[in-house]
């Protein structure tokens, strides 16, 4: 029979009635493709591109996951085991799948790990149909075309050596009996084999036009060849090498840091395609799709709520979260870090737009029933009463249970605002943010440190990321030193921390991992004995060796296991070619 696109299923019971005879089968199939027809013109290269970009939407930016449904696994992957976060929610043991990726108590069949690694080979799957039926010299559309399919496979295959090593290196597409083993070439063999695609194919890209070209963001542009080979060079240890390649960006003139006050709107929708981003997947509402479909297919829908503040255990919230009481609070700060980013940056735009203290989210943040700057109005015995905020019975956390994970400090980077969810409270609309240009000068700063800052350009990029976030000193010197503390803070929760911390060697935090995790009380609502005021109470306990929760369980960053991730139990119980990582 004829491969298709697209085939419709119709007419089968009639096949049930029939002789197995293989004459009868070869019917012509109606309102299809054939795929010897469809890959030849330009048409045809851009609708697979668009295919391209559907594929990388769906599985990389939404919920599609394996098992719970409520993450989305390229997010949660790569921030939870790192040493700035905690995977809090309503208590010790709910949501577990989370806690075992912070906690470094996870195993080769842990949910997360087994949607990014699934995933990320779904996405290649389209990408390698592009390159399989196109070639080059044919028209300049078609070139871009391939072009494009090769950079999004190459930073798909990128995230997958950096995790995992050496897993198979997929770049056609598959017959269903084939079985690839483990990369020859290793972690380092793949980065350079990402690296070589994104320099053979940057040539035949476009370039974002301008800093207010917001498409120039949705799809894979010279910026994002650049970055995406840069970040190989920088993993690989080729700082000469990516230092070259980074350059190349900051000289284009198409990227540009927002200034300090729209620091926020990075990560909610009136950041979209602004001139800070170099690549973000397009999140476009469509009111001919089902709610359900978008929900589950083109958005980040339930992460919005596993991330967002614990809503039920507050009194009320304030009216800038926008997903009020939906919220699982799944997402802490650690307290090492907190201190740390509150010495560095004090009362910056970055800080507050990343965290913010529990005073600050009481009295800084508006309430709908807040009457001016210090007072609030609320009902006692039918009769309003206006007082102070700080005796407001209807904000803070009032349930006595507390907020788990959660310490002196909340995240308010990753809260879905009003704007966000435009009023249907189910899911975020602003774009998927995969690079922006601060990752790039910082990435370049890191190279300058390493192999020199002759014309002061390192400097300078290290200093342009502290000056716009507002309320720092400006870097004297260029060090390694300065580099990694600036990058832990500016791109918090960003996919970038856990990584960097492995390259780097500077594993002390996660080896803490699970050791102590705080909860959240106020006083102000304490069952005997509650203060006039608000106060926050923050315990700290090891649940993980509380015998009363068990015999313990092996928890933090083990040397020899954990520089990599597992092969999912998926992946090796039918593919015997599969080597699996060391000390699993």
């Amino acid at each position: 029979m004829k491969k298709s696109l697209f085939i419709i299923m119709i007419g089968l019971a009639g096949l049930f009635t029939t002789s197995c005879n293989e004459e009868l089968l070869e019917i012509p199939q109606k309102g299809v493709i054939p795929m010897e027809s469809f890959y030849q013109t330009d048409e045809d290269a851009e609708s697979a591109l668009t295919s391209v970009y559907h594929g990388f939407a769906t599985n990389m930016c939404s919920i599609k996951a394996i098992g719970q449904n409520i993450f989305t696994a390229y997010m949660f992957a790569q921030n939870l085991p790192g040493d700035d976060v905690y995977a809090a929610c309503k208590e010790y043991g709910n949501n577990d799948w989370q806690a075992e990726m912070d906690e470094f108590r996870y195993d080769p069949s842990n949910y997360i790990i087994s949607t990014l690694y699934r995933n990320s080979y779904l996405a290649i799957y389209y990408t390698n149909l592009v390159t399989d039926n196109f070639k080059y010299g044919e028209s300049a559309v078609k070139d871009r075309v391939i072009s494009e399919a090769r950079v999004i496979r190459a930073f798909l295959y990128m995230t997958l050596a950096i995790y995992w090593g050496n897993p198979p290196l997929v770049d056609h597409v598959l017959e269903g009996s084939d079985k690839p083993g483990n990369y020859e070439g290793g972690q380092k063999g793949l980065l350079e084999w990402c690296a070589k695609e994104c320099e053979e194919s940057a040539p035949y890209l476009d370039e974002r036009k301008s800093t207010a070209d917001k498409d120039g963001t949705f799809h894979a542009t010279k910026g994002l060849a650049w970055t995406v080979q840069g970040k190989c060079l920088l993993f690989l240890g080729e700082y000469a090498k990516a230092k070259t390649v980074l350059k190349k960006i900051i000289d284009s003139g198409k990227y540009a840091l927002v200034p300090g006050e729209r620091w926020s709107e990075l990560f909610h929708v009136e950041g979209d395609g602004n001139e800070e981003k170099i690549f973000e997947s397009n999140v476009a509402y469509n009111p001919n799709v089902s709610s359900f479909t978008v929900m589950y297919n083109y958005s980040t829908w339930q992460q919005a709520n596993m991330w967002c503040w614990r809503g039920d255990r507050f009194a009320r919230v304030p009216i800038q979260v926008g997903m009020n009481k939906n919220g699982w609070g799944g997402l802490g700060v650690n307290v090492d870090f907190a201190r740390e980013f509150v010495a560095n940056d004090g009362d910056s735009y970055r800080r507050k737009g990343s965290i913010l203290s529990y005073d600050e989210v009481l009295y800084e943040l508006d309430y709908t029933q807040d009457v001016d700057e210090n007072n609030a109005k609320w009902t006692v015995n039918g009769q309003e009463v206006v007082g102070p905020k700080t005796q407001d019975p209807l904000r803070g956390v009032s349930d006595l249970r507390g907020v788990y994970g959660n310490g002196e400090y909340l995240q308010y980077k990753r809260i879905v605002s009003p704007n966000d969810v435009k009023g249907h409270s189910g899911w975020s609309e602003a774009n998927y943010l995969f690079f922006r240009y601060a990752e790039v000068l910082l990435m370049y700063a890191e190279c300058c440190a390493r192999v020199g800052d002759t014309d002061g350009s390192g400097l300078k990029a290290l200093n342009d990321i502290q000056r716009r976030a507002g309320g720092t000193a400006p870097v004297t010197s260029l060090t390694l030193e300065n580099v990694k503390r600036e990058k832990k803070f500016e791109l918090w929760t960003e996919c970038c921390r856990y990584a960097d911390c492995l390259r780097w060697g500077d594993l002390d935090g996660m080896k803490k991992a699970g050791s102590e995790v705080p909860t959240l009380k106020d006083s102000f609502f304490y069952a005997e004995n509650p203060t006039p005021e608000h106060h926050a109470v923050v315990t700290m306990h090891n649940f993980n060796d509380d015998p009363a929760y068990g015999n313990g369980k092996e928890h933090g960053f083990k040397t020899g296991k954990h520089e990599l991730f597992p092969f999912p139990d998926l992946e090796t119980s039918i593919n015997p070619n599969i080597v699996q990582n060391p000390g699993w």
